[in-house]
């Protein structure tokens, strides 16, 4: 699950940076992040689930991973269910006035935004190394 963040956030940089056209580029990006959400939730849900019913049978050592499991399960629900869909409607309205995101006037809207986005990938990125790391010791 590790290698599979990792190889969505290579995949969403090189969206950005193999395409002349960032909006296109970031358009790509975010629906590399909004389809592979839906593999990190299922993940995420199958670990807390498994890790819930071992905790029940008496292996307390996987508590460690109840947290960054739900870390991992908000990220993706979030980026992909919240913001994402917001940035498209976004982009959508500025292309219907004729003109980039970042030349409309929700320029500073959108870049929020796509900060958050950013930083939840991140954070997912490092709950899923957490996780590994934690089952690795276990």
């Amino acid at each position: 699950m590790a290698g599979g963040t990792i190889a969505q956030a290579l995949g969403c940089i090189t969206a950005y940076l193999a395409m002349e056209d960032q909006q296109a580029g970031g358009m790509i990006a975010h629906l590399v992040i909004q389809h592979l959400s839906y593999y990190f939730l299922v993940c995420g849900f199958v670990i807390l689930s498994f890790s819930n019913i071992l905790i029940k049978r008496g292996m307390p050592s996987f508590k460690s991973i109840r947290l960054p499991s739900l870390t991992i399960i908000f990220s993706a629900a979030t980026a992909s269910y919240l913001l994402i869909p917001r940035m498209d409607y976004l982009r959508e309205i500025a292309l219907q006035d004729g003109m980039p995101v970042m030349l409309s006037p929700f320029a500073n809207y959108f870049v929020i935004l796509n900060c958050l986005t950013f930083l939840l990938l991140c954070i997912q990125i490092l709950s899923s190394g957490l996780v590994v790391w934690r089952l690795s010791e276990i």
